[in-house]
């Protein structure tokens, strides 16, 4: 099989929740023992070497959709790719191939809040040719029973033509079982005593002032209780910020900012007292099942994707109740036979997103996909 794959999401080595399932599955697909090629498309050089048997091919982007609809389908063509697989939504309409199109969720045209943001072309264009995308490729790949729903519902595309495999979460996300490094890593975020842990992007549907007006609620009783909010310091950031000044918890809530894998994010989870997200809305929600893999506690919201990641591992609140998310993480830091519980659940029902696991998934996927779609030319 000679599999494409539109690679701009990992070009500058820095991965989002779109490349880092990605370079799972590429890290996979490098150690198979098989004759398989991988040619991945990218607008600049990909710094990472995956090996002999995954090939980079570079198309100057001037113009994304010019990119996308034409020198990407044409060089898939010139490349012989037995089958493309397009991580986003959009793929090329010129098909030369069985193509594979990835929809993780469907935000934009779900979250209100969202919704009023986009302008009326934009609202058009995510509705119309996102549909047009969905019906176009041959396979969808979802990451969530809740996500295949929604695109069964908003884009009436039929049941069979959409397989779910959830995102894997790396190897890197393990209990760190040396407490010389949970030292080094509080000595150098200066983190003093217990905290509460976020980690994400702080965009509106992560709800992350919540945990702020949460934990302001929980400090008389704890008032050694430290909060770190990890993230990219952009989008509702300035608001959190403000928040934190009015309840004057400046020495309390740290921003360290993006927490990148290099930083080794399992350290910030393994010396958590227990990792919050309240999220109004995921497509999945990778970051409770990293904390589960590193065994701390979890407190998430009772909606969309989440119920069905964190299932009984986690004590599931509603994201708009403040006082259901203080009472939640109250229960686990007085709780320890709790706390316990839930890790032991959670080490359990992480093996279903263990790295291996669902990138062998994908692949036996895309074998399938293949099996059943004999190439063809449509213009």
């Amino acid at each position: 099989m000679r599999l494409g794959i539109d690679a701009r999401e990992i070009q500058d080595g820095v991965y989002t929740g779109i490349g880092r399932p990605l370079a799972n599955f590429l890290r996979y697909f490098a150690a198979l023992d098989n004759d398989d090629i991988c040619v991945l498309f990218s607008s600049r050089k990909i710094p990472v070497d995956f090996g002999p048997r995954v090939v980079n091919v570079v198309l100057e982007e001037k113009f994304t959709l010019a990119w996308d609809q034409w020198h990407l389908p044409w060089a898939i063509k010139k490349m012989g790719i037995d089958l493309f697989y397009s991580p986003y939504y959009k793929i090329p309409l010129i098909k030369f191939c069985p193509t594979v199109s990835a929809i993780l969720d469907l935000m934009y045209l779900i979250f209100e809040p969202y919704q009023k943001q986009l302008s009326p072309l934009a609202r058009l264009y995510y509705a119309t040719l996102g549909r047009l995308y969905a019906h176009r490729a041959d396979k969808i790949w979802t990451c969530s029973v809740y996500s295949k729903r929604d695109i069964q519902r908003v884009y009436g595309v039929h049941d069979s033509k959409i397989t779910v495999v959830p995102l894997s979460v790396s190897g890197i996300y393990r209990r760190e079982t040396n407490p010389g490094h949970i030292e080094a890593m509080r000595q150098e975020w200066n983190i003093n005593g217990r905290y509460i842990l976020y980690m994400g992007n702080f965009k509106a549907h992560k709800n992350v002032e919540n945990i702020i007006h949460a934990f302001a609620a929980l400090v008389p009783m704890f008032p050694d209780l430290k909060l770190i909010l990890a993230g990219p310091k952009e989008h509702t950031y300035p608001r959190l910020v403000k928040s934190t000044q009015d309840y004057h918890l400046e020495d309390k809530v740290l921003f360290p900012g993006k927490i990148l894998e290099h930083d080794q994010p399992h350290l910030l989870y393994s010396g958590a007292e227990v990792f919050v997200m309240p999220s109004l809305y995921e497509g999945f929600g990778l970051p409770p099942a990293e904390a589960m893999a590193c065994q701390t506690p979890v407190v998430a919201s009772n909606t969309t994707s989440i119920p069905e990641v964190v299932r009984d591992a986690g004590l599931l609140v509603d994201p708009n109740d403040v006082s259901q998310i203080a009472a939640a993480i109250k229960r686990i830091l007085q709780e320890e036979g709790l706390a316990k519980d839930l890790v032991k659940k959670g080490l359990e029902y992480v093996k279903e997103y263990d790295e291996h696991k669902t990138s062998q998934q994908l692949y036996d996927f895309f074998k399938q996909t293949l099996k059943e779609h004999a190439p063809t030319t449509h213009i």
